[in-house]
């Protein structure tokens, strides 16, 4: 299997159409490699082969071996530019479809932040900004045969389809949907996307629990609102607006 380092021509070629292309095969993290580069002005993007310091929402510590995608895509953003808010949904919905163009595997989108494959988690975003530099990582469990006992949720490709990937395209096709989407949305209102994200999210409409730094909250999700933050109607009949948590469904 082809290392950060060693994607053919071909590869790195489609990839640099997106934006000026940096290979290591170790960083601490792909955001803080990425932030770095926003002195340059330009649009970069960090493919790494290893993170020994990758991390998700509220720092907590992401998983990551040679057979993942660890990734992260750098913008300068402009007046036009997605609020950032919005930017993780694009960022869920540009990963899940590019899960299913490459593999043919049927994911769905966990508010805000994951990508699962039935109740399993295949893949994680984490949108970070400093000044006018924005950060998308994406880190994508592709053809690891298993996983340490302490994440028993986890799948990857090779263990939903039974072979391996090509994580380069995988990533080729992800920037393919990420650079059209902003392209369509930009400064304009954001309802088409937040209707894609709800046809491919895993909890609209079900009963969940959602744990915020300060409290639980247990109901039912009836809506994405137009900064994409949860509607949730709650067991006593409150509606509750949420735009951070960790989100469980309930059976």
């Amino acid at each position: 299997m082809a290392t950060a380092t060693e994607v053919s021509g071909e590869r790195l070629a489609g990839l640099a159409r997106y934006g000026s292309v940096y290979l290591a095969d170790e960083v601490e993290s792909t955001n803080d490699y990425a932030l770095g580069l926003a002195r340059k002005g330009k649009t970069a993007i960090v493919i790494a082969n290893r993170q020994t310091r990758g991390r998700g929402r509220f720092r907590r510590r992401w998983f990551s071996d040679d057979k993942s995608l660890c990734a992260s895509l750098l913008f300068i953003s402009a007046p036009d530019f997605p609020k950032p808010s919005l930017l993780v949904h694009l960022a869920g919905l540009a990963l899940s479809r590019a899960v299913e163009q490459t593999s043919g595997v049927s994911t769905q989108i966990r508010w805000p932040n994951d990508i699962i494959v039935g109740d399993r988690k295949l893949a994680g975003i984490l949108c970070e900004g400093r000044g006018t530099a924005v950060a998308t990582g994406i880190g994508v469990n592709v053809n690891q045969e298993s996983f340490p006992a302490e994440l028993p949720d986890a799948i990857s490709l090779r263990m939903a389809t039974g072979r391996e990937w090509d994580r380069f395209y995988l990533f080729e096709n992800f920037l393919r949907e990420m650079l059209a989407g902003i392209g369509r949305i930009g400064g304009s209102d954001p309802a088409s996307l937040l209707a894609e994200v709800k046809q491919r999210s895993s909890i609209i409409h079900h009963r969940v629990e959602v744990r915020t730094l300060l409290r639980k909250h247990v109901g039912t999700v009836v809506d994405l609102d137009s900064e994409g933050r949860i509607v949730l109607r709650t067991d006593s009949g409150r509606l509750v607006v949420l735009g951070a948590g960790d989100v469980r469904r309930l059976r």
